[in-house]
């Protein structure tokens, strides 16, 4: 995904709107595509958690408040209020894990597709440079080398 610089990079914002119309926007068809949507999912599990978990603690302090009928009254709110923002607490964990799942799945590619590349790449590259003739020092000549230094130019 690129922005109108034209870099591939993907700015994260603190907007909630805006981090979900960038997740939207994103097509995989790169590995680059995989990270960006990881670290959006991230930013948009850590505006959820922090706007929930903020939204439950306000709601417990209202409800904890509340003066109603003659049977309901002081420690009785505060316990039932605790109660309510219990289910809200509940649902900013999802958020946290909404964004950590984010984040594994990109370790996940990482361990199960581009390690295994990485690893297969240098095993080939190990492999090849021991069997292509290089410049090298204390090794016997070869047949058909030049010979010894200073014999150039002599027939033979």
């Amino acid at each position: 995904m690129s922005d109108d610089t034209g870099s591939s990079e993907v700015k994260v914002g603190s907007d909630l709107h805006k981090l979900i119309q960038q997740l939207e926007k994103i097509e995989f068809k790169t590995d680059r595509d995989l990270y960006n949507y990881a670290k959006i999912l991230r930013a948009i599990g850590f505006e959820l958690y922090t706007r929930v978990a903020f939204d439950a603690d306000m709601i417990t302090t209202i409800l904890s408040q509340y003066k109603g009928k003659w049977y309901t009254f002081g420690l009785q709110s505060k316990i039932r209020a605790k109660l309510v923002g219990a289910h809200l607490k509940a649902g900013a964990s999802a958020a946290k894990v909404l964004g950590l799942a984010g984040v594994k799945m990109y370790a996940s590619f990482v361990k199960h597709f581009i390690r295994p590349e990485q690893d297969a790449e240098a095993e080939a590259r190990k492999g090849k440079g021991s069997k292509k003739p290089g410049f090298s020092i204390g090794d016997k000549p070869s047949t058909g080398s030049a010979g010894k230094p200073g014999e150039a130019g002599k027939a033979a």
